[in-house]
């Protein structure tokens, strides 16, 4: 059963490897990236961690299509299909990967016998919450940035409330904030439906499997939040008002460009697009970790 169980995780990752090459959702290094990673949270014995991480990657690759020729006109660095670099993979699946080791390695110890005790159990609750988080703020966010642009009216800054072009680091609008919310709940929704049909139980919260699906909202709208925040804070956004694009972080002058030809947006260059992602995901994660392992310690809702 583990033999077949190995086979079947090696071909569904390389099937989606190739696939994603094919349709230039992944880079080469992209696609490695995902095999190592992939195959590390499919190896956890709970469907659930594979299930979030295919919803997170499927959901995403099919939106970054969505009406890409429009996105191309509004932002100078878009890909055809998003094109996803290692970088960009371990960005937003490196801490999930994290979590998910975490978390199977606090249930080892519960099966075998040598930590069997509220606070282990409460780890392990915790640990599932913030996977969840985590993946419910990558989906959220990308949901939001991919349909946000998408947007008939350009959006607004987090910090400032002005109107900023499509495309700006920090910038929200109504439809983006919804994409975020449905994004995130997807994440909770298939974590919900996953734990209610296993059949081992081993990962199940002890609190009601349905507060997962709030939790996925959440976290989507919070991470997304968290990331406009960054990005409008610590990340530049300049525009070029020939071409009327947002440019691509620590971009340099090319020849025959004038610097009258740029405005400065927002932000500060500290941070390029991975590192927020990587930073907004890390901080709703380790929220709805602590909010799991609040619940479990208090007996709230147990």
């Amino acid at each position: 059963m583990a033999i077949l169980r190995t086979f079947i995780i090696i071909a569904l990752l390389l099937w989606l490897s190739i696939r994603g090459i094919q349709k230039k959702s992944l880079s080469y290094s992209g696609a490695l990236a995902a095999v190592v990673l992939g195959g590390i949270i499919f190896s956890h014995p709970s469907p659930v961690f594979g299930s979030l991480l295919l919803t997170f990657y499927l959901s995403s690759s099919k939106l970054t299509k969505f009406k890409c020729e429009i996105k191309k006109q509004l932002e100078e660095n878009h890909l055809e299909g998003g094109q996803r670099n290692a970088v960009q993979v371990l960005s937003n699946g490196l801490t999930g990967m994290i979590l998910c080791c975490l978390h199977w390695r606090w249930i080892s110890q519960t099966v075998d016998g040598t930590a069997h005790s509220p606070k282990t159990n409460a780890l392990i609750q915790a640990a599932l919450f913030a996977y969840i988080g985590h993946f419910a703020c990558c989906n959220g966010d990308t949901w939001a940035s991919e349909l946000g642009v998408l947007s008939r009216s350009n959006p607004i800054l987090i910090t400032t409330f002005q109107t900023v072009p499509k495309g700006t680091n920090g910038g929200v609008s109504a439809f983006g904030t919804a994409a975020a919310i449905v994004g995130g709940l997807c994440v909770g929704t298939a974590a919900a439906v996953t734990l209610y049909l296993e059949t081992t139980f081993m990962s199940r919260p002890s609190s009601p499997i349905g507060i997962l699906v709030l939790i996925g909202a959440a976290a989507g709208f919070g991470g997304s939040m968290i990331d406009s925040l960054l990005g409008a804070t610590l990340q530049k956004s300049i525009f070029n008002k020939d071409k009327k694009q947002i440019v691509q972080d620590h971009r340099v002058l090319k020849a025959g460009e004038s610097p009258e030809s740029f405005k400065h947006i927002s932000g500060l260059a500290l941070l390029d697009n991975h590192q927020v992602n990587f930073a907004s995901s890390l901080i709703t994660a380790t929220a709805t970790g602590v909010f799991g392992y609040w619940l479990y310690t208090t007996g709230v809702s147990r």
